[in-house]
């Protein structure tokens, strides 16, 4: 420790020294470590408490919670300060988190910072920086990650390393959350039981995959109530579900998975032939679901109706057959299939059929021309053959 260019003495860890009363600017050191310069007014018997940092890190993390609880499936924003040890050494600050896997967003001073590789590039860090860190919780128990800051000098010649290790408990929520099998499109069954003998509101939401409202629904619950909701989701997709109370936010991701797909995407065909078109139907209700099949255009002179149920939490391929006719202008068709539910479409695609020219050749007839001039060769071998036999059994 040195006053000014003055050595006073080295000291240990709740070692003591005399100064004289008045004001001293101290300075301390230790190999390792970066100097840290203190100024303290001395009038009587007094103790100072200096931190140090080891000279390899470029940063303190001040106002870090000392806590931190957090309920399951919940979106938790840890802020801190970040603050330069040694401002020389935070040039070119990057920040990067390991072992937090559902990171939601990482905000420097307000404003977003978008990842780059896996970082997140703070930049030259002159001053105390406010960093915020948003993320969502896992399943109930305790966790941890790290947050590790690289920085260099001016001249980019020597790298700094920063990190802390964050531990962090999760709570389960003081409800419980049933949620369907399946979600499907139209109504579902959401039902929430309180169960921490507490009474709150809970507000249920439900966005799409751009974060725009779709459906959304309050309840005021009692101590060990239960109460289903029925969101309503207007088309399949990827959605998410926010239970908001108590000024907290639980989310959960939602998959309307398609009940109908068309397995026949391609066709090839034959004048004068026919074809098949495959449809899956899946039903994840507790309801028997009807439909209209119809398939219309291309060559068809005529649409196609064929009206189908599905059985409750079943599914099933239904097959569409359809004509070719003789005449075709084209080698290549598009059949449009659309699949209705009352008078609402709720499924449309479109089939590409080719037209195949070679169809084979039979022994019996329904030949082309080529295998019509093959069916005449053999017959005329046929008719030679016997008359071979015919003269040996002479």
């Amino acid at each position: 420790m040195k006053e000014g260019d003055t050595v006073l003495g080295t000291i240990d860890n709740g070692g003591s020294l005399e100064l004289a009363k008045g004001t001293h600017t101290l300075t301390f050191s230790k190999t390792g470590y970066w100097s840290v310069t203190k100024t303290i007014d001395v009038t009587s018997d007094m103790s100072v408490s200096i931190e140090m940092y080891p000279s390899s890190a470029a940063f303190k993390l001040e106002n870090f919670p000392s806590n931190i609880s957090i309920h399951e499936s919940t979106i938790y924003t840890l802020t801190f300060t970040l603050s330069p040890i040694e401002t020389s050494a935070t040039y070119n600050t990057y920040l990067s988190l390991s072992g937090l896997s559902d990171i939601i967003e990482v905000r420097k001073d307000g404003s977003l910072v978008s990842p780059e590789n896996g970082k997140y590039y703070l930049g030259d860090i002159s001053g105390p920086t406010q960093i915020s860190i948003k993320f969502k919780a896992g399943a109930v128990g305790q966790h941890g990650f790290t947050i590790t800051l690289t920085s260099n000098d001016a001249i980019m010649s020597k790298t700094y390393t920063t990190t802390k290790q964050v531990v962090y408990k999760v709570e389960p929520l003081p409800f419980s959350v049933q949620m369907p099998s399946e979600w499907q499109v139209g109504e579902n069954q959401l039902r929430i039981s309180e169960s921490s003998g507490q009474s709150y509101l809970v507000t249920a939401v439900l966005k799409d995959s751009i974060g725009n409202e779709v459906w959304s629904a309050s309840h005021a619950f009692s101590p060990y109530e239960a109460y289903t909701f029925t969101p309503k989701i207007p088309k399949e997709g990827d959605y998410t579900l926010e239970l908001q109370w108590n000024g907290q936010t639980a989310v959960y991701d939602v998959t309307v998975n398609p009940v109908i797909t068309l397995k026949t995407k391609t066709l090839t065909v034959q004048k004068g032939g026919g074809g098949t078109i495959v449809l899956h139907f899946k039903n994840p209700s507790s309801d028997v679901q009807y439909y209209t099949i119809v398939v219309s255009g291309g060559f068809l002179p005529a649409e196609i109706n064929q009206s189908i149920s599905v059985a409750p939490l079943a599914e099933k391929d239904v097959s569409i057959a359809f004509a070719v006719p003789e005449d075709l202008t084209y080698d290549a068709y598009e059949l449009n299939v659309a699949v209705m539910q009352g008078n609402a479409t709720v499924f449309s695609d479109k089939v590409a059929v080719t037209i195949s020219d070679d169809s084979g050749f039979s022994l019996f007839g329904g030949a082309s021309s080529g295998g019509k001039m093959l069916l005449y060769v053999l017959a005329g071998l046929l008719v030679v053959g016997g008359l071979v036999l015919a003269l040996r059994r002479r």
